[in-house]
């Protein structure tokens, strides 16, 4: 297929799942608990997924809210994730807002959507490189995301030509990438991850070595078979968990 027709194809497919649960949303979603002194302040920033779309309830269950009640619950939590969301549109409605906030710490986890999107790897390194350099010029320890396993989600096996018995693709007639160029794909915003991260002092935290979590954990992945349920949530909050430094994590949970 042609790379203009798979851009639309997959565009679509996002954009039908962000519809589903709204795209909008406030700017800020505040979750503040009552410490004294001067707090942690942890934002994340993301898209869907940070969100907590797939969960039943975002508020409780998206995995930075279960990653601040675990690890950080002395810290002031800022969720920033918008549904959709790109990296390059997270560098225009995330960033200069988190900048303000003046976080300690700040995940991210943007790399789906722009695979999606059919970013190319140089134009969402260069992306990256930027909004790293942004966060950890202000001080902040920063903990970025590599991108998981997804040529195995339900939705994309739904949607391929060949796809498994019973299995309805909502967007009838789409067509879409090839599992061995998703997996390149996947591979090659991996090594810009990686390599961006240790230009600029992030934590990686390697998703990838959960393996086909799809497949090995189907309770992880949410009924619309793309975003993480509320158990996945709480599988991706252990993964940043085990990443925090902890003198980060003794200083955002013992009291002050």
């Amino acid at each position: 297929m042609t790379l203009a027709r798979s851009v639309i194809a997959c565009t679509a497919l996002v954009a039908t799942l962000a519809a589903c649960v709204g795209a909008g949303g406030p700017a800020i979603d505040r979750a503040v608990p009552p410490v004294e002194g001067e707090p942690v302040v942890y934002v994340a920033i993301g898209a869907s997924e940070t969100a907590g779309v797939g969960t039943p309830d975002p508020f409780r269950q998206a995995w930075p809210k279960v990653l601040w009640r675990e690890a950080l619950p002395e810290a002031v939590l800022y969720d920033l994730g918008r549904a959709g969301s790109t990296l390059s549109e997270a560098l225009v409605e995330q960033s200069q807002e988190a900048v303000m906030l003046q976080p300690d710490v700040v995940t991210v986890w943007l790399n789906v959507n722009d695979l999606v999107a059919q970013v190319p790897v140089d134009v969402y390194e260069s992306d990256l490189r930027t909004l790293l350099s942004m966060l950890r010029d202000q001080g902040a320890t920063v903990l970025v995301a590599t991108t998981p396993r997804i040529d195995s989600l339900p939705i994309y096996l739904a949607c391929r030509p060949d796809p498994p018995a019973g299995a309805i693709c909502p967007i009838p007639g789409i067509m879409l990438p090839s599992p061995n160029e998703v997996r390149a794909a996947v591979a090659g915003y991996n090594v810009a991850i990686e390599r961006v991260a240790g230009e600029t002092g992030a934590i990686v935290v390697d998703l990838q070595t959960y393996g086909d979590a799809p497949i090995e954990h189907p309770e992880w992945i949410a009924d619309d078979g793309f975003h993480p349920s509320a158990e996945g949530a709480e599988a991706i909050a252990r993964a940043f968990e085990q990443a925090l430094p902890p003198d980060l994590i003794d200083a955002a949970t013992l009291p002050r």
